[in-house]
């Protein structure tokens, strides 16, 4: 291979290369990245590196051969690639949006804006309701829990009347956990799924109606392997008028776009 794009994010390191005419993706932890570079150096010692995200300067003492680009750019033409590519193409103009650590905002060639709820939060709260800071074994404690145990609802509110709105939306996060000790860890991660789905999802619509579109399109890390935050995103597609498209391969966009830079 001549050209490996990557993308060294806070939490992950993705890498994307071609391969007998084939696109071939690989992950690792941010705290891979020793093995990272000896995988460099092993499988492809003479390759470019074309490199973007926060953590550039870890893998520039890899190789000499190397590339910096500008993260925002790399994750802009990334989408555009896959988007083709999985046949999934918006008609009209779009709000990109991309869950990593954080998660940012994005219209045609410019980050709009972006907010500090995203893995990051999942992993640093989880570490202190759950005692461990490992994402895999974070989705599978949400993925048992029940948030309506951990969450107040408005149902719970309303529970001698009509509610004025659909009573299965979130009065209060969390808001149960004062009043019930008995509240189980898997509840709590479950409820902190839903907080940060929530979050993404006014903040996504709102910038989207800013932009006169309802094109929402949703790549990033923290929704590869987590189906419950997938869920909690998409179950609100209908109440804000959105149409919304989720990328396979979303979580290599950066890496994507990366790899096909033109220096």
């Amino acid at each position: 291979m001549k050209r490996i794009g990557i993308d060294a994010g806070g939490s992950l390191i993705k890498i994307a290369y071609e391969e007998e005419g084939r696109l071939r993706l690989k992950t690792y932890s941010a705290k891979q990245v020793d093995e990272v570079i000896q995988w460099l150096e092993m499988i492809a010692p003479e390759a470019a590196l074309h490199v973007t995200g926060g953590r550039s300067e870890a893998v520039r003492a890899s190789n000499k051969s190397i590339s910096i680009f500008k993260e925002f750019e790399c994750v802009i033409e990334g989408t555009k690639y896959l988007l083709l590519e999985e046949n999934k193409l918006p008609k009209t103009d779009y709000l990109l949006v991309n869950i990593g650590t954080g998660t940012s905002f994005f219209h045609k060639t410019n980050r709009l804006s972006g907010t500090g709820v995203g893995g990051g939060l999942f992993t640093g709260i989880g570490a202190i309701i759950a005692g461990t800071s490992d994402y895999h074994s974070l989705v599978e404690l949400a993925s048992k829990g029940d948030r309506s145990k951990s969450d107040l609802m408005v149902s719970d509110i309303y529970q001698f009347s009509n509610s004025p709105i659909e009573a299965s939306l979130t009065a209060a996060n969390f808001g149960k956990d004062q009043l019930d000790k008995s509240v189980s860890v898997e509840d709590q991660m479950a409820a902190l799924t839903q907080l940060i789905g929530e979050t993404i999802v006014l903040l996504s619509s709102l910038t989207a109606s800013s932009l006169e579109t309802k094109e929402i399109v949703m790549i990033g890390g923290s929704l590869t392997g987590n189906p419950l935050l997938k869920k909690v995103i998409a179950s609100f597609e209908s109440m804000f008028d959105y149409n919304l498209t989720f990328l396979e391969k979303g979580n290599h966009a950066g890496a994507i776009g990366a790899l096909f830079h033109n220096e």
